[in-house]
């Protein structure tokens, strides 16, 4: 009965391991595709000849560019405890 609990409780953990990994790229890439969505809105009002627009676009589209690039740093630093981890 031990040895059935431990192993459920192995298996939720695992499980677990893989759905954090799978969020963490999801974040990662809801990060990149808000800062190309703003940057599209960037050119567009640079079109229109919208100057304040384009300004408020392009802090947008680096706000969520930079977000992006410090959760991938955050998260490698993760994935790299995590492996080690499940290595032991």
């Amino acid at each position: 009965v031990h040895w059935l609990r431990a192993k459920a409780l192995r298996d939720r953990w695992e499980e677990e391991m893989i759905l954090v990994q799978l969020e963490m790229d999801w974040t990662c890439n809801f990060f990149l595709w808000k800062a190309a969505q703003w940057g599209d809105r960037m050119q567009e009002s640079l079109e229109k000849r919208l100057p304040g627009h384009a300004c408020y676009s392009g802090r947008q589209s680096q706000m969520y560019s930079l977000l992006g690039q410090d959760a991938q740093a955050a998260f490698q630093d993760l994935r790299n405890v995590l492996t080690e981890a499940g290595d032991e």
